[in-house]
């Protein structure tokens, strides 16, 4: 499933070549992903400028000049993809949108799986507002600080992976980046929430441990493990700079280690760490 990294660089994708264009069609090619397609959808947007597009979590917003807004998830396999066939054909079997510009550009929304979903938000409804109340703050917002984290997580049990993987508490991260934080902070994932939220050093150190490993993600374009590509079909690199995710019976990077890379599954999910240099005591 795309995470922060990966929607963070298709939002960028989808500014740079979308904002201030305007929309001349869209061509549904399958009716239903997660949700059915919205069937006021191509003619709620034809005409419409796109003047903005944001990020939250793990959402995209574009924003038209109708003051509507096209609200996106990815699920696991969705994508946007610069269609650079010169005729106006399916060219995949897993295209399932084509956005047709104003000057003839196309953007091709794929999706393997069809677990993303498009929602169209009218000026009527608050679904975006909604769903911000929801979700905790953005991992990489002002919001998102050593004191939110610590106040949040100070009466809770679970274990400090199941809390970051959890959107309600802190929005955009997932099982790899969760991972790769985790090891940078020195924090096992088995550890106890409440626990962490003792010493606020140690909380302040996975606060910024998350960001640092966001932001390196971005700048290398992400991970490529499966499916994502920018809209260029460009793979990023994140993947290449594992300490831990996906390192099960490996030696750990750290030099001054001489274990393995574990993997154990907590809630189902599979969860990497380094036993000799994630602890679960405090400091």
């Amino acid at each position: 499933m795309p995470e922060l990294p990966e929607v963070e660089i298709i939002k960028n994708n989808l500014s740079d070549y979308l904002v201030n264009k305007t929309f001349h069609s869209i061509k549904v090619f399958t009716s239903k992903l997660r949700y059915k397609i919205p069937h006021n959808l191509a003619e709620s947007v034809k005409n419409q400028r796109v003047t903005h597009i944001s990020r939250v979590a793990k959402y995209i917003i574009v924003s038209l000049d109708n003051n509507y807004a096209l609200l996106i998830h990815l699920g696991m396999t969705g994508n946007f993809l610069i269609n650079t066939k010169k005729k106006n054909q399916k060219d995949s079997k897993h295209v399932r949108i084509r956005f047709v510009m104003s000057d003839e550009s196309k953007i091709d929304y794929v999706d393997i799986r069809k677990f993303g979903f498009f929602k169209l938000v009218t000026p009527q409804k608050n679904e975006i507002r909604k769903l911000l109340a929801e979700l905790g703050p953005d991992a990489l917002s002002d919001e998102f600080n050593t004191n939110y984290l610590q106040n949040t997580l100070k009466n809770r049990t679970v274990n400090i992976k199941s809390a970051l993987l959890n959107q309600k508490i802190v929005g955009g991260i997932g099982n790899i980046y969760a991972s790769e934080a985790l090891f940078r902070a020195k924090i096992s994932p088995i550890t106890e929430s409440k626990k962490i939220a003792k010493d606020k050093i140690k909380i302040s150190d996975l606060v910024s441990s998350i960001k640092f490993i966001l932001n390196d993600a971005i700048q290398v374009g992400g991970s490529t493990i499966k499916d994502h590509k920018n809209m260029k079909g460009e793979s990023g690199y994140f993947q290449y700079k594992f300490n831990v995710y996906n390192r099960e019976n490996m030696e750990c990077n750290d030099q001054n280690c001489d274990s393995k890379i574990k993997r154990i599954v907590q809630t189902g999910r599979s969860s990497f760490y380094c036993e000799k240099c994630q602890k679960t005591g405090s400091r």
